[in-house]
């Protein structure tokens, strides 16, 4: 009864460091969220990315778990580099530092 008892304490210690999870910093995921973005367009001739004024990661959100992230970007050839011609998407940083939700290739 006592192994079970400490077992699920444990777990519960766990399960709530993952949710809180304070190694995410507001730095951290916004780093780790346009770092990936960037990552996942590296090879794309005229693909997306965040190297333009004003853009990169704009705003975020702890929540459960994680972050959610804003970032600005543009892609292809733009005639200025204008906001009027970026593109925002949000994200999400997960706690083990994974991100998810970001336009792809």
């Amino acid at each position: 009864m006592q192994k079970k008892i400490l077992t699920l304490s444990i777990l519960m210690v766990i399960t709530g460091l993952g949710a809180w999870s304070p190694w995410i910093t507001q730095r951290y995921a916004q780093e780790r969220a346009v770092n990936s973005f960037n990552k996942s367009w590296e090879y794309v001739i005229d693909g997306c990315g965040t190297n333009c004024k004003g853009c990169g990661a704009i705003s975020s959100q702890r929540t459960i778990f994680g972050s959610f992230v804003t970032i600005e970007y543009a892609c292809g050839m733009i005639p200025e580099d204008t906001p009027e011609y970026h593109y925002q998407a949000t994200g999400f940083v997960s706690a083990i530092g994974t991100v998810y939700g970001y336009p792809k290739p």
